[in-house]
């Protein structure tokens, strides 16, 4: 699927309802829709072995609104927060407003990432490899992210599990949410899938990669450079 069409896919729902599109246990964009963005970021990079601290320059993959990013730009020196929707990021600048740590980017979707070689210590990214409809533009998207990393930086990824019951349990979801009149057979949200082989083929003599199963949907990739 052409990458503008995501973007038109999540611009849309940015406008409908952006909150739920982020995390669809939420309706809005209230206190507890960040509150469960800030739990979140301390159980995973906890779950990954990732300290952050105040000199650390990080770049969240698919910010949405901003749910995740508060508490990263909290926690953190500067974070780059980049997203497919224009939409959503008008939104997250305007939920952020108070913190002055934070950038914006938005990315076309094809995986190109674009900032400096060795510009950043850690890739953060949640909920979002998922979306992406191909295969192609997600291993770009980890292929940058090492690009991007500069010496003893780190990455934290979810992408989804491989084999049949991770897809049965997508397609469980996918077909939930469509009774309940969202448009989730859209390849815009159901997205593509990768093997962790070709994850861990990312591995070199500078980079170790490691695969966290995490549910039996998802799993976290923890990327190291030496």
């Amino acid at each position: 699927m052409p990458s503008g069409r995501s973007k038109t896919y999540w611009n849309d729902a940015a406008r409908h309802n952006a909150a739920w599109h982020v995390a669809t246990g939420h309706e809005s964009e209230s206190p507890e829709f960040f509150a469960s963005g800030t739990s979140e970021v301390d159980e995973f990079l906890a779950f990954g072995k990732i300290e952050l601290g105040a000199t650390d320059v990080l770049l969240e993959i698919g910010s949405g609104v901003g749910r995740m990013t508060r508490r990263l730009a909290e926690i953190t020196g500067s974070v780059t927060a980049s997203d497919v929707s224009g939409e959503m990021l008008s939104k997250a600048q305007t939920n952020l407003a108070d913190l002055d740590n934070i950038q914006y980017l938005e990315v076309d979707g094809d995986g190109t990432l674009a900032l400096p070689d060795g510009s950043v210590n850690v890739v953060f990214s949640y909920i979002t490899m998922q979306h992406v409809p191909t295969a192609a533009a997600q291993r770009r998207y980890f292929s940058e992210s090492l690009r991007l990393l500069a010496p003893k930086g780190r990455v934290l990824i979810q992408f989804r599990r491989s084999g049949i019951l991770p897809r049965l349990l997508d397609w469980a979801g996918h077909l939930g949410h469509l009774v309940q009149g969202r448009r989730t057979l859209h390849k815009a949200w159901r997205g593509a899938r990768i093997n962790e082989r070709t994850l861990r083929a990312f591995a070199s003599e500078h980079v170790t990669v490691d695969i966290l199963p995490f549910n039996r949907r998802h799993i976290w990739v923890v990327a190291r450079k030496s």
